[in-house]
């Protein structure tokens, strides 16, 4: 089973936006010496729910933090970059990491995100998909020429090409067949979970990639689906619910408020009508988990490794986490962090694969 890190580092009223992003680059730092599998971050602009609006930059950054987990984004919001840009950044990225990058692509969902950059969330669909043939493209030998809806150049040298080939690239998907259908069409993994999933939908929207990919010709027995979950670990599980009550209470109602598709008048963008009833989704989707037995990874080793195995036997075999919330106290967090590592990781090491050492 493989474990990594997920950070949109999102930002707690009583702690400053420069130690809000020092302290997770700490946990990224420590990630990578307990032996995380990978570490990924995504982008988001604009409010509390997170502050990776840099997202190349802080990419830079964490390929030079890290030495041994692999990196990624998850995700770049293809909408609103030129994708020759994306293309270049990628490359770099992957070049600076020694080989470690994957570039995770999105098309994006929050209203207020794409007002304020000037994009169109009505053509974001159709940019996304242009756009992936595009960054595909550029990462071929010789000069770019491409004539598109939305890019049109000819005969432009993009560099640099990425040391990987191919060049990893994984997709973000909701719970909508049409977004999973695409993803498997062109060949590529999904990343599910994180605060836009209905997390009972979860092992459904993986079944249904695993039989799209089968449609489509692609191997894919082998891959394991990440899915994103949060995480705490503690001594007993009195702390482990106390010391993460009420933290982002704020930060929710902020996301509940803004983090969706419609327009000032309430309308569901084209493209976007599978977010109609995500509030009744998630609702019943909660519901579903809970009655399935997917609980939330919060507790002491032994509650945590109970729940990791339940999402196991559902075909769960990836999870990304997010340790600890906004607002926990640093020391807190970077604990359960080697309590994670000590305590439960080893619970799920391969047969005749040691676990990771980090004295």
């Amino acid at each position: 089973m493989k474990f990594g890190q997920f950070e949109i580092i999102r930002w707690h009223p009583d702690v400053s936006i420069p130690q809000s992003i020092s302290d997770v680059m700490e946990k990224i730092e420590l990630a990578d010496e307990l032996g995380m599998d990978e570490i990924w971050l995504g982008e988001h602009h604009f409010s509390r729910h997170g502050l990776v609006s840099g997202i190349f930059s802080m990419l830079g950054n964490l390929a030079q933090r890290t030495k041994n987990a692999r990196i990624g984004s998850a995700v770049v919001v293809l909408p609103w970059h030129n994708p020759i840009m994306v293309a270049e950044e990628a490359a770099t990225i992957d070049i600076l990491s020694g080989g470690r990058f994957t570039l995770g692509i999105g098309a994006g969902y929050q209203a207020q995100e794409f007002r304020a950059l000037g994009a169109n969330i009505e053509e974001s669909r159709q940019r996304f998909r242009e756009y992936v043939d595009v960054i595909q493209k550029c990462w071929e030998d010789g000069p770019l020429t491409y004539r598109g809806d939305f890019i049109d150049v000819e005969d432009v040298l993009v560099i640099p090409k990425p040391i990987q080939k191919p060049m990893p690239m994984v997709i973000a998907v909701s719970t909508s067949p049409e977004s999973v259908d695409y993803a498997a069409k062109m060949g590529f993994q999904i990343m599910v979970g994180g605060p836009t999933a209905v997390m009972g939908q979860v092992p459904q929207v993986m079944e249904l990639w695993h039989e799209r990919m089968e449609h489509y010709g692609h191997p894919h027995e082998h891959i394991d689906l990440p899915a994103g979950m949060n995480i705490y670990v503690a001594p007993t599980m009195e702390e482990a619910e106390s010391d993460l009550a009420g933290l982002e209470d704020e930060i929710d109602r902020e996301f509940h408020r803004i983090g969706n598709p419609r327009d000032a008048s309430g309308k569901i963008p084209e493209g976007y009508k599978h977010w109609e009833g995500r509030d009744k989704d998630r609702i019943v989707g909660a519901a579903t988990a809970k009655k399935e037995g997917i609980l939330p990874l919060v507790g002491t080793p032994e509650v945590v490794s109970e729940r990791i195995e339940i999402l196991r036997s559902k075909g769960i075999n990836s999870i990304r986490g997010t340790f600890g919330k906004a607002g926990l106290e640093q020391e807190k967090a970077l604990r359960c962090m080697r309590m994670f590592a000590e305590e439960v990781m080893p619970n799920f090491a391969e047969a005749g694969v040691p676990a990771p050492s980090w004295e």
